[in-house]
């Protein structure tokens, strides 16, 4: 009898300038104690050796000669996450402790009118465009380009332009209905580090305070919660609303499988879910999550179909579908956020009180290959189509052949 083939989808969620802060702190100490987390890490044990212990530890030295003296917290945020950028591992996370400030404050005119009179607000990093200028130049830019206006909440324009070196982004506050931002103030600096992945340094767009994430995709105009205006395709979302997980027969013969998270914190949805599915298909954050699946989607024909959102568990679980002869992998290249990840989700204080550091406990070095750079589909689904209408052709046309 021949197989009926199986939808599978998995939708799983230049240089900048001195920054502007008035209030220091003590780094090398914070730095001593980031190091000593780092180095419990297993991405640590694993990769920082020979020359690359070499060079963290270069890096050290170079770093702690510039914090004899407190040194501005900012500043101290930057020279922290270089020395944690040694190791790659996109889980491992330094995050600020403290908003600048609360949506509370920002509501009060009062409060409001007091940050917008300090020096932290003041002495915020600024573009030296031309407002104008760059906003004429940046609306003339193609929609495939990186450079342009995006949205973010319907509420900003932010300008995204190239830095010097023509590969690192900087986006700019263009227009804004929010009052804790001017136009000309730098929400972030992207660095590009391979294909089409970029680290952001970003200002939180309510509390202002400084944040770094990394392995962002740019593609279909949107990077993280930025979207091109003039490019209103979102066909790499999927349409489930607020649903964890679903199940759909679409026809006689494929059946749609959506997994947004397989986290420890959906436990109860995840094992209902599997007990009520386990025996539908093709029947007659946590591995122990998802591996059951793959039990009852061995020996089907299975179409995985992952965003660049796609991570974790979530990637793991991908590439063991795989090795099912009868997969084919469709969408976006994945995350890169795989080969390391947290049992306990611990986050330490900094000496200094100013930063929390998550360090990773988990070891799946086996898939180091993709970490920081996702798994690449064999077939990329366009964005201007729906994207199960496109696997159900690539289906239809493989039944065919």
């Amino acid at each position: 009898m021949k197989k009926s083939p199986l939808i599978l989808i998995i939708f799983l969620f230049g240089t900048i300038s001195i920054f502007a802060q008035s209030e220091s702190c003590d780094c090398k100490t914070d730095l001593d104690f980031i190091i000593e987390k780092i180095k419990k890490m297993p991405s640590y044990k694993k990769q920082i050796k020979n020359e690359k212990a070499d060079l963290f530890y270069e890096t050290y030295k170079k770093l702690s000669t510039k914090m004899q003296q407190p040194v501005l917290v900012e500043n101290c945020y930057r020279m922290l996450l270089k020395q944690m950028l040694l190791v790659n591992d996109v889980h491992a996370s330094l995050q600020f402790s403290k908003p600048y400030i609360s949506e509370k404050e920002i509501s009060n005119e009062t409060d409001l009118a007091t940050f917008r009179a300090s020096q932290l607000f003041k002495n915020h990093p600024k573009t030296n465009r031309n407002i104008s200028e760059l906003k004429e130049e940046l609306e003339q830019k193609n929609l495939e380009d990186l450079e342009g206006i995006y949205s973010y909440n319907k509420k900003e324009r932010i300008g995204f332009y190239y830095a010097d070196n023509k590969k690192d982004i900087i986006g700019v506050v263009l227009e804004s209905d929010l009052k804790q931002w001017e136009i000309g103030e730098i929400r972030l600096y992207a660095t590009h580090t391979n294909d089409n992945k970029y680290n952001l340094y970003y200002y939180n767009v309510n509390t202002r305070q400084p944040g770094f994430v990394k392995s962002l995709s740019f593609e279909n105009g949107r990077m993280w919660s930025y979207k091109k205006e003039g490019n209103t395709l979102n066909y790499e979302f999927a349409n489930n609303g607020d649903k964890i997980v679903d199940f759909k027969q679409i026809n006689e013969d494929t059946q749609y499988l959506y997994f947004k998270t397989f986290g420890n914190s959906k436990k109860r949805e995840l094992i209902k879910f599997f007990n009520k599915t386990k025996n539908k298909i093709n029947s007659g954050g946590n591995k122990k999550f998802s591996d059951p699946f793959l039990k009852v989607l061995k020996d089907k024909n299975v179409y995985v179909i992952t965003n660049c959102f796609a991570g974790s568990n979530g990637e793991q679980f991908t590439l063991k579908l795989l090795k099912n002869k009868n997969a084919i992998h469709l969408g976006q290249t994945t995350r890169g956020i795989i080969a390391y990840g947290m049992n306990y989700g611990n986050n330490y204080s900094t000496p200094s009180g100013h930063f929390k550091i998550t360090p990773t406990d988990m070891n799946f070095n086996k898939y180091i290959t993709y970490e920081g750079k996702g798994i690449t589909p064999e077939i990329s689904l366009d964005f201007n189509k729906d994207w199960i209408e496109q696997t159900l052709e690539i289906i239809k046309a493989d039944k065919s052949k």
